[in-house]
Protein backbone atom coordinates (compact mmCIF):
# COMPACT_ATOMS: atom_id res chain seq x y z
CA UNK A 1 0.00 0.00 0.00
CA UNK A 2 1.46 3.35 -1.09
CA UNK A 3 1.04 6.54 0.88
CA UNK A 4 -0.42 8.96 -1.69
CA UNK A 5 -1.11 11.78 0.76
CA UNK A 6 1.61 14.02 -0.77
CA UNK A 7 -0.39 13.99 -4.03
CA UNK A 8 -3.98 14.21 -2.78
CA UNK A 9 -3.57 15.93 0.62
CA UNK A 10 -0.29 17.86 0.44
CA UNK A 11 1.16 20.04 3.17
CA UNK A 12 3.09 22.27 0.73
CA UNK A 13 2.71 23.03 -2.99
CA UNK A 14 4.89 24.47 -5.75
CA UNK A 15 3.67 25.37 -9.23
CA UNK A 16 6.21 25.16 -12.07
CA UNK A 17 4.77 27.46 -14.68
CA UNK A 18 2.91 29.76 -12.29
CA UNK A 19 2.13 32.72 -14.53
CA UNK A 20 1.61 36.39 -13.76
CA UNK A 21 -0.94 36.30 -16.61
CA UNK A 22 -4.26 35.45 -14.98
CA UNK A 23 -5.61 34.17 -18.32
CA UNK A 24 -3.04 31.40 -18.72
CA UNK A 25 -3.55 27.97 -17.18
CA UNK A 26 -0.58 28.40 -14.83
CA UNK A 27 -1.90 31.75 -13.69
CA UNK A 28 -5.45 30.52 -13.15
CA UNK A 29 -4.30 27.44 -11.23
CA UNK A 30 -2.00 29.38 -8.93
CA UNK A 31 -4.66 32.06 -8.41
CA UNK A 32 -7.15 29.36 -7.41
CA UNK A 33 -4.69 27.88 -4.91
CA UNK A 34 -4.17 31.30 -3.33
CA UNK A 35 -7.86 32.18 -3.32
CA UNK A 36 -8.82 28.73 -2.03
CA UNK A 37 -6.90 29.35 1.17
CA UNK A 38 -4.48 26.45 0.93
CA UNK A 39 -3.38 25.65 4.45
CA UNK A 40 0.35 25.27 3.74
CA UNK A 41 3.16 27.13 1.93
CA UNK A 42 2.68 27.97 -1.77
CA UNK A 43 5.68 28.46 -4.03
CA UNK A 44 5.32 29.89 -7.56
CA UNK A 45 8.15 28.79 -9.85
CA UNK A 46 8.73 31.45 -12.52
CA UNK A 47 12.26 32.57 -13.48
CA UNK A 48 10.90 35.76 -15.08
CA UNK A 49 8.94 37.16 -12.14
CA UNK A 50 9.78 38.43 -8.67
CA UNK A 51 6.36 37.44 -7.33
CA UNK A 52 3.09 35.87 -8.44
CA UNK A 53 -0.20 36.76 -6.76
CA UNK A 54 1.72 38.45 -3.94
CA UNK A 55 3.83 35.34 -3.29
CA UNK A 56 7.62 35.36 -3.73
CA UNK A 57 8.54 33.61 -6.98
CA UNK A 58 11.50 31.25 -7.35
CA UNK A 59 13.58 30.72 -10.48
CA UNK A 60 13.61 26.96 -10.04
CA UNK A 61 12.35 24.31 -7.67
CA UNK A 62 15.88 23.90 -6.32
CA UNK A 63 15.64 27.43 -4.88
CA UNK A 64 12.60 26.66 -2.74
CA UNK A 65 13.62 26.52 0.96
CA UNK A 66 11.99 23.11 1.66
CA UNK A 67 11.23 19.76 0.09
CA UNK A 68 7.65 20.28 -1.08
CA UNK A 69 4.98 17.61 -1.03
CA UNK A 70 3.35 18.41 -4.38
CA UNK A 71 4.46 20.13 -7.57
CA UNK A 72 2.01 21.14 -10.27
CA UNK A 73 3.66 21.16 -13.70
CA UNK A 74 1.96 23.61 -16.08
CA UNK A 75 4.44 23.84 -18.95
CA UNK A 76 4.55 23.10 -22.69
CA UNK A 77 4.94 19.40 -23.41
CA UNK A 78 8.61 19.58 -24.41
CA UNK A 79 9.56 20.93 -20.96
CA UNK A 80 7.68 18.40 -18.82
CA UNK A 81 10.41 15.78 -18.56
CA UNK A 82 12.91 18.42 -17.44
CA UNK A 83 10.42 19.60 -14.82
CA UNK A 84 9.99 16.05 -13.51
CA UNK A 85 13.76 15.77 -13.29
CA UNK A 86 13.75 19.00 -11.22
CA UNK A 87 11.14 17.48 -8.89
CA UNK A 88 13.28 14.41 -8.30
CA UNK A 89 16.45 16.45 -7.74
CA UNK A 90 14.68 18.81 -5.32
CA UNK A 91 13.25 15.97 -3.23
CA UNK A 92 9.58 16.62 -4.06
CA UNK A 93 7.22 13.83 -3.05
CA UNK A 94 4.59 14.11 -5.80
CA UNK A 95 3.82 15.90 -9.05
CA UNK A 96 0.65 16.53 -11.00
CA UNK A 97 1.36 16.97 -14.71
CA UNK A 98 -1.31 19.24 -16.15
CA UNK A 99 0.15 19.23 -19.67
CA UNK A 100 -1.50 17.17 -22.44
CA UNK A 101 0.00 15.58 -25.55
CA UNK A 102 1.25 12.25 -24.25
CA UNK A 103 -0.26 8.75 -24.50
CA UNK A 104 -3.64 10.14 -25.53
CA UNK A 105 -2.09 11.91 -28.52
CA UNK A 106 0.34 9.54 -30.25
CA UNK A 107 2.56 6.51 -29.91
CA UNK A 108 5.55 8.85 -29.48
CA UNK A 109 3.68 10.53 -26.64
CA UNK A 110 3.04 7.14 -25.07
CA UNK A 111 6.77 6.34 -25.20
CA UNK A 112 7.60 9.68 -23.56
CA UNK A 113 4.97 9.09 -20.89
CA UNK A 114 6.36 5.64 -20.08
CA UNK A 115 9.88 7.03 -19.81
CA UNK A 116 8.72 9.71 -17.35
CA UNK A 117 6.76 7.13 -15.36
CA UNK A 118 9.79 4.83 -15.06
CA UNK A 119 12.02 7.71 -14.07
CA UNK A 120 9.61 8.86 -11.35
CA UNK A 121 8.93 5.34 -10.07
CA UNK A 122 12.63 4.72 -9.71
CA UNK A 123 12.97 7.88 -7.60
CA UNK A 124 9.82 7.30 -5.52
CA UNK A 125 8.03 10.35 -6.95
CA UNK A 126 4.23 9.99 -7.06
CA UNK A 127 2.69 11.18 -10.32
CA UNK A 128 -0.78 12.29 -11.42
CA UNK A 129 -1.68 13.13 -15.00
CA UNK A 130 -0.55 14.02 -17.59
CA UNK A 131 -3.51 15.53 -19.45
CA UNK A 132 -5.41 16.62 -16.36
CA UNK A 133 -7.39 19.71 -15.39
CA UNK A 134 -6.04 19.47 -11.85
CA UNK A 135 -7.07 18.37 -8.37
CA UNK A 136 -9.24 19.70 -5.56
CA UNK A 137 -9.01 18.88 -1.87
CA UNK A 138 -11.34 21.35 -0.23
CA UNK A 139 -10.44 20.08 3.24
CA UNK A 140 -6.96 21.57 2.99
CA UNK A 141 -7.91 24.41 0.61
CA UNK A 142 -6.20 22.87 -2.42
CA UNK A 143 -8.21 24.30 -5.34
CA UNK A 144 -5.63 23.04 -7.82
CA UNK A 145 -7.68 23.33 -10.99
CA UNK A 146 -7.38 25.76 -13.87
CA UNK A 147 -11.18 26.23 -13.78
CA UNK A 148 -12.43 29.13 -11.67
CA UNK A 149 -15.04 27.97 -9.17
CA UNK A 150 -17.11 30.74 -7.57
CA UNK A 151 -17.69 28.41 -4.62
CA UNK A 152 -17.21 24.79 -3.69
CA UNK A 153 -19.49 22.69 -1.50
CA UNK A 154 -17.24 20.53 0.62
CA UNK A 155 -18.41 17.28 2.15
CA UNK A 156 -18.05 13.53 2.32
CA UNK A 157 -17.91 12.67 -1.39
CA UNK A 158 -14.42 11.80 -2.69
CA UNK A 159 -13.88 11.51 -6.45
CA UNK A 160 -11.10 9.87 -8.44
CA UNK A 161 -11.37 10.54 -12.15
CA UNK A 162 -9.63 10.20 -15.48
CA UNK A 163 -11.32 13.27 -16.86
CA UNK A 164 -11.38 16.96 -16.08
CA UNK A 165 -15.15 17.18 -16.31
CA UNK A 166 -15.52 16.51 -12.59
CA UNK A 167 -13.01 19.19 -11.64
CA UNK A 168 -14.13 21.27 -14.59
CA UNK A 169 -17.26 22.18 -16.51
CA UNK A 170 -19.78 19.76 -15.00
CA UNK A 171 -18.66 20.45 -11.44
CA UNK A 172 -18.65 24.17 -12.20
CA UNK A 173 -22.32 23.91 -13.08
CA UNK A 174 -23.11 21.80 -10.02
CA UNK A 175 -21.21 24.06 -7.65
CA UNK A 176 -22.60 27.26 -9.18
CA UNK A 177 -26.19 26.18 -8.48
CA UNK A 178 -28.08 27.85 -5.67
CA UNK A 179 -29.30 24.51 -4.36
CA UNK A 180 -28.57 20.78 -4.43
CA UNK A 181 -24.83 21.17 -4.80
CA UNK A 182 -22.75 18.02 -4.51
CA UNK A 183 -20.73 17.91 -1.24
CA UNK A 184 -17.27 17.00 -2.58
CA UNK A 185 -14.31 17.08 -0.24
CA UNK A 186 -11.85 15.71 -2.80
CA UNK A 187 -11.86 15.57 -6.60
CA UNK A 188 -8.64 14.01 -7.83
CA UNK A 189 -8.24 14.01 -11.61
CA UNK A 190 -5.31 11.93 -12.85
CA UNK A 191 -5.88 12.21 -16.60
CA UNK A 192 -3.86 9.51 -18.35
CA UNK A 193 -3.22 7.78 -15.01
CA UNK A 194 0.53 7.60 -15.49
CA UNK A 195 1.20 6.34 -11.96
CA UNK A 196 -1.25 6.68 -9.08
CA UNK A 197 -4.32 4.59 -9.86
CA UNK A 198 -7.77 3.72 -8.51
CA UNK A 199 -6.46 1.08 -6.09
CA UNK A 200 -4.05 3.58 -4.54
CA UNK A 201 -6.95 6.01 -4.09
CA UNK A 202 -9.24 3.33 -2.67
CA UNK A 203 -6.59 2.47 -0.07
CA UNK A 204 -6.36 6.16 0.83
CA UNK A 205 -10.09 6.88 1.21
CA UNK A 206 -10.71 3.62 3.09
CA UNK A 207 -9.13 5.17 6.19
CA UNK A 208 -9.92 8.81 5.40
CA UNK A 209 -12.32 10.19 8.05
CA UNK A 210 -13.54 12.88 5.64
CA UNK A 211 -14.81 10.36 3.08
CA UNK A 212 -18.27 8.79 3.34
CA UNK A 213 -19.04 8.14 -0.35
CA UNK A 214 -16.54 7.23 -3.11
CA UNK A 215 -16.95 8.02 -6.79
CA UNK A 216 -14.86 6.79 -9.72
CA UNK A 217 -14.84 7.90 -13.33
CA UNK A 218 -12.31 5.52 -14.82
CA UNK A 219 -11.74 4.24 -18.33
CA UNK A 220 -9.54 1.30 -17.32
CA UNK A 221 -8.95 -0.67 -14.14
CA UNK A 222 -5.22 -1.32 -14.01
CA UNK A 223 -5.24 -3.95 -11.25
CA UNK A 224 -8.79 -5.32 -11.37
CA UNK A 225 -8.44 -8.31 -9.02
CA UNK A 226 -6.81 -6.29 -6.23
CA UNK A 227 -9.11 -3.30 -6.80
CA UNK A 228 -12.32 -5.36 -6.64
CA UNK A 229 -11.10 -7.27 -3.58
CA UNK A 230 -10.43 -3.95 -1.80
CA UNK A 231 -13.81 -2.59 -2.87
CA UNK A 232 -15.53 -5.58 -1.21
CA UNK A 233 -13.80 -4.71 2.06
CA UNK A 234 -14.93 -1.07 1.96
CA UNK A 235 -18.37 -1.10 0.32
CA UNK A 236 -20.37 -1.73 3.49
CA UNK A 237 -19.18 1.43 5.26
CA UNK A 238 -18.41 3.63 2.24
CA UNK A 239 -20.53 3.03 -0.86
CA UNK A 240 -18.67 3.11 -4.16
CA UNK A 241 -20.17 4.54 -7.35
CA UNK A 242 -18.50 3.93 -10.71
CA UNK A 243 -18.98 5.56 -14.08
CA UNK A 244 -16.91 3.48 -16.50
CA UNK A 245 -17.53 4.20 -20.18
CA UNK A 246 -16.04 2.39 -23.17
CA UNK A 247 -18.72 -0.32 -23.08
CA UNK A 248 -18.66 -0.59 -26.88
CA UNK A 249 -15.81 -1.03 -29.35
CA UNK A 250 -16.27 2.55 -30.54
CA UNK A 251 -16.34 3.79 -26.94
CA UNK A 252 -13.07 1.96 -26.23
CA UNK A 253 -11.53 3.62 -29.29
CA UNK A 254 -12.69 7.04 -28.04
CA UNK A 255 -11.13 6.28 -24.66
CA UNK A 256 -7.76 5.72 -26.32
CA UNK A 257 -7.93 9.24 -27.80
CA UNK A 258 -9.16 10.74 -24.52
CA UNK A 259 -6.73 9.41 -21.94
CA UNK A 260 -4.62 6.93 -23.86
CA UNK A 261 -6.44 4.11 -22.07
CA UNK A 262 -6.08 0.71 -23.69
CA UNK A 263 -8.40 -1.94 -22.34
CA UNK A 264 -8.25 -4.62 -25.02
CA UNK A 265 -11.06 -6.89 -23.84
CA UNK A 266 -13.16 -9.31 -25.82
CA UNK A 267 -16.92 -9.16 -25.37
CA UNK A 268 -16.82 -12.13 -22.99
CA UNK A 269 -13.97 -10.59 -20.99
CA UNK A 270 -15.86 -7.29 -20.77
CA UNK A 271 -18.97 -9.14 -19.58
CA UNK A 272 -16.91 -10.95 -16.95
CA UNK A 273 -15.43 -7.69 -15.71
CA UNK A 274 -18.87 -6.09 -15.54
CA UNK A 275 -20.14 -9.05 -13.52
CA UNK A 276 -17.15 -8.83 -11.17
CA UNK A 277 -17.77 -5.11 -10.61
CA UNK A 278 -21.39 -5.86 -9.69
CA UNK A 279 -20.38 -8.77 -7.46
CA UNK A 280 -17.97 -6.47 -5.63
CA UNK A 281 -20.93 -4.32 -4.60
CA UNK A 282 -19.93 -1.32 -6.71
CA UNK A 283 -22.86 0.78 -7.91
CA UNK A 284 -22.53 1.19 -11.68
CA UNK A 285 -24.09 4.21 -13.42
CA UNK A 286 -24.46 5.04 -17.09
CA UNK A 287 -23.81 8.76 -17.50
CA UNK A 288 -22.63 11.92 -15.77
CA UNK A 289 -26.05 13.02 -14.53
CA UNK A 290 -26.83 9.67 -12.96
CA UNK A 291 -23.36 9.72 -11.44
CA UNK A 292 -23.97 13.08 -9.74
CA UNK A 293 -27.54 12.20 -8.73
CA UNK A 294 -26.44 8.91 -7.16
CA UNK A 295 -23.55 10.49 -5.27
CA UNK A 296 -25.83 13.27 -4.02
CA UNK A 297 -28.50 10.82 -2.86
CA UNK A 298 -25.94 8.67 -1.04
CA UNK A 299 -24.40 11.75 0.57
CA UNK A 300 -27.73 13.23 1.66
CA UNK A 301 -30.00 10.34 2.59
CA UNK A 302 -29.84 7.75 5.36
CA UNK A 303 -29.63 4.10 4.34
CA UNK A 304 -33.04 2.39 4.04
CA UNK A 305 -33.82 -0.70 6.06
CA UNK A 306 -35.48 -2.41 3.10
CA UNK A 307 -36.86 -1.96 -0.41
CA UNK A 308 -40.48 -0.97 0.36
CA UNK A 309 -41.44 2.38 -1.14
CA UNK A 310 -44.36 4.71 -0.44
CA UNK A 311 -45.25 6.94 -3.36
CA UNK A 312 -46.80 10.22 -2.22
CA UNK A 313 -48.07 12.48 -4.95
CA UNK A 314 -50.34 15.37 -5.80
CA UNK A 315 -50.81 14.10 -9.35
CA UNK A 316 -52.70 10.94 -10.22
CA UNK A 317 -50.82 10.60 -13.52
CA UNK A 318 -47.45 10.95 -11.83
CA UNK A 319 -48.55 8.42 -9.24
CA UNK A 320 -49.29 5.83 -11.92
CA UNK A 321 -46.07 6.51 -13.81
CA UNK A 322 -44.00 6.45 -10.65
CA UNK A 323 -45.53 3.15 -9.57
CA UNK A 324 -44.33 1.53 -12.79
CA UNK A 325 -40.90 3.07 -12.40
CA UNK A 326 -40.53 1.92 -8.79
CA UNK A 327 -41.45 -1.66 -9.65
CA UNK A 328 -39.28 -1.67 -12.78
CA UNK A 329 -36.36 -0.48 -10.66
CA UNK A 330 -36.64 -3.64 -8.58
CA UNK A 331 -38.35 -2.05 -5.57
CA UNK A 332 -41.73 -2.90 -4.06
CA UNK A 333 -44.69 -0.76 -3.03
CA UNK A 334 -45.30 -0.75 0.69
CA UNK A 335 -48.66 -1.84 2.13
CA UNK A 336 -49.74 0.90 4.52
CA UNK A 337 -50.43 0.02 8.14
CA UNK A 338 -54.00 0.56 9.42
CA UNK A 339 -52.94 3.57 11.50
CA UNK A 340 -51.36 5.14 8.41
CA UNK A 341 -54.56 4.64 6.41
CA UNK A 342 -56.64 6.13 9.22
CA UNK A 343 -54.47 9.23 9.26
CA UNK A 344 -54.66 9.58 5.48
CA UNK A 345 -58.47 9.46 5.60
CA UNK A 346 -58.54 12.70 7.61
CA UNK A 347 -57.61 14.74 4.52
CA UNK A 348 -59.65 12.82 1.95
CA UNK A 349 -63.38 12.72 1.21
CA UNK A 350 -65.23 9.60 2.36
CA UNK A 351 -65.56 8.18 -1.16
CA UNK A 352 -61.79 8.12 -1.81
CA UNK A 353 -59.91 5.30 -0.03
CA UNK A 354 -56.15 5.81 0.54
CA UNK A 355 -53.86 3.59 -1.50
CA UNK A 356 -50.22 3.37 -2.51
CA UNK A 357 -49.51 5.49 -4.54
CA UNK A 358 -51.10 7.99 -2.19
CA UNK A 359 -52.58 10.83 -4.24
CA UNK A 360 -53.61 13.59 -1.83
CA UNK A 361 -54.27 16.39 -4.33
CA UNK A 362 -57.94 16.47 -3.43
CA UNK A 363 -56.88 16.98 0.18
CA UNK A 364 -55.66 20.43 -0.86
CA UNK A 365 -59.28 21.34 -1.66
CA UNK A 366 -60.61 19.63 1.46
CA UNK A 367 -58.08 20.86 4.05
CA UNK A 368 -55.88 23.41 2.28
CA UNK A 369 -52.31 22.99 0.97
CA UNK A 370 -50.45 23.15 4.26
CA UNK A 371 -52.52 20.56 6.14
CA UNK A 372 -52.80 18.27 3.11
CA UNK A 373 -49.04 18.15 2.64
CA UNK A 374 -48.35 17.93 6.36
CA UNK A 375 -50.71 15.03 6.98
CA UNK A 376 -50.00 13.27 3.69
CA UNK A 377 -46.22 13.36 3.88
CA UNK A 378 -46.07 12.76 7.63
CA UNK A 379 -48.28 9.70 7.25
CA UNK A 380 -46.07 8.01 4.68
CA UNK A 381 -42.86 8.92 6.48
CA UNK A 382 -44.19 7.51 9.77
CA UNK A 383 -45.62 4.34 8.21
CA UNK A 384 -43.92 1.31 9.80
CA UNK A 385 -44.25 -0.71 6.58
CA UNK A 386 -42.39 1.87 4.50
CA UNK A 387 -38.61 1.98 4.09
CA UNK A 388 -38.36 4.86 1.60
CA UNK A 389 -40.57 7.67 0.31
CA UNK A 390 -40.73 9.01 -3.22
CA UNK A 391 -42.79 12.20 -3.37
CA UNK A 392 -43.82 13.65 -6.74
CA UNK A 393 -45.32 17.04 -5.96
CA UNK A 394 -46.97 19.75 -8.02
CA UNK A 395 -46.25 23.35 -7.07
CA UNK A 396 -48.79 25.61 -8.77
CA UNK A 397 -50.11 28.61 -6.86
CA UNK A 398 -53.08 26.82 -5.29
CA UNK A 399 -50.76 24.12 -3.85
CA UNK A 400 -48.23 26.59 -2.47
CA UNK A 401 -47.76 27.34 1.21
CA UNK A 402 -44.91 29.13 2.98
CA UNK A 403 -44.19 26.39 5.52
CA UNK A 404 -43.14 23.77 2.96
CA UNK A 405 -39.42 23.99 3.82
CA UNK A 406 -40.04 23.77 7.55
CA UNK A 407 -42.28 20.73 7.02
CA UNK A 408 -39.72 18.79 5.01
CA UNK A 409 -36.96 19.67 7.46
CA UNK A 410 -39.06 18.41 10.36
CA UNK A 411 -39.96 15.17 8.59
CA UNK A 412 -36.35 14.51 7.67
CA UNK A 413 -35.28 15.12 11.27
CA UNK A 414 -38.00 13.03 12.91
CA UNK A 415 -37.93 9.98 10.63
CA UNK A 416 -34.79 7.99 9.97
CA UNK A 417 -35.67 7.01 6.43
CA UNK A 418 -34.86 8.51 3.03
CA UNK A 419 -37.25 10.76 1.16
CA UNK A 420 -36.55 11.80 -2.43
CA UNK A 421 -38.53 14.55 -4.13
CA UNK A 422 -39.45 15.30 -7.73
CA UNK A 423 -41.15 18.70 -7.80
CA UNK A 424 -42.96 20.15 -10.81
CA UNK A 425 -43.92 23.81 -11.19
CA UNK A 426 -42.58 27.33 -11.49
CA UNK A 427 -41.70 29.98 -8.93
CA UNK A 428 -43.08 28.03 -5.98
CA UNK A 429 -41.01 25.01 -6.98
CA UNK A 430 -37.82 27.05 -6.91
CA UNK A 431 -38.66 28.48 -3.49
CA UNK A 432 -39.52 25.06 -2.09
CA UNK A 433 -36.14 23.70 -3.21
CA UNK A 434 -34.34 26.72 -1.76
CA UNK A 435 -36.18 26.33 1.54
CA UNK A 436 -35.02 22.73 2.02
CA UNK A 437 -31.38 23.42 1.13
CA UNK A 438 -29.14 21.72 3.68
CA UNK A 439 -31.90 19.44 4.96
CA UNK A 440 -30.43 16.30 3.43
CA UNK A 441 -33.25 15.75 0.94
CA UNK A 442 -32.29 15.13 -2.69
CA UNK A 443 -34.48 16.69 -5.37
CA UNK A 444 -34.36 14.87 -8.70
CA UNK A 445 -35.55 16.21 -12.04
CA UNK A 446 -38.04 13.44 -12.84
CA UNK A 447 -39.80 10.55 -11.18
CA UNK A 448 -37.71 8.14 -13.27
CA UNK A 449 -34.50 9.58 -11.83
CA UNK A 450 -35.99 9.53 -8.33
CA UNK A 451 -36.97 5.85 -8.60
CA UNK A 452 -33.52 4.96 -9.92
CA UNK A 453 -31.86 6.88 -7.07
CA UNK A 454 -33.88 4.99 -4.46
CA UNK A 455 -33.02 1.66 -6.11
CA UNK A 456 -29.31 2.48 -5.96
CA UNK A 457 -29.68 3.65 -2.37
CA UNK A 458 -31.28 0.32 -1.48
CA UNK A 459 -28.49 -1.51 -3.30
CA UNK A 460 -25.88 0.38 -1.28
CA UNK A 461 -27.65 -0.50 1.96
CA UNK A 462 -27.87 -4.19 1.07
CA UNK A 463 -24.12 -4.89 0.76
Amino acid sequence: MRDIRPLVAPRSIAVIGASTNAQKSGGVLFHNLVRGGFAGPLYPINPNAAEVMGRKAYASLADVPEHVDLVYIVLPRDHVETAVTQCIAAGARAASIITAGFAEASEAGRVDQERIRAMARGAGLLLGGPNTIGMVNAECGMMGSFVNFPRWETGGVSLFTQTGIFTGALMLGVMSAETQRLPVGKSIDVGNKIDVDELDFLDFVADDPGTSVIGFYIETILRPAAFLARAKQIRGSKPIVMLKPGRTADGARASLAHTGSRESLTDSERDALDAAIAEAGIIRVADEHEFVDTLRTLAYAPRPKGRRVAVATTSGALGVMTTDLVVEAGLTLSTFAPATVARMRTILPDWLPPENPFDFWIGIDVKGPREAHEVGLDAVMADPNTDMVLATLLAPGNADFPEFGALIRRLRKEHDKPIVLAIYGGAARERWIRDIEGAGVPVLRTSREAARALALLAAAAAV
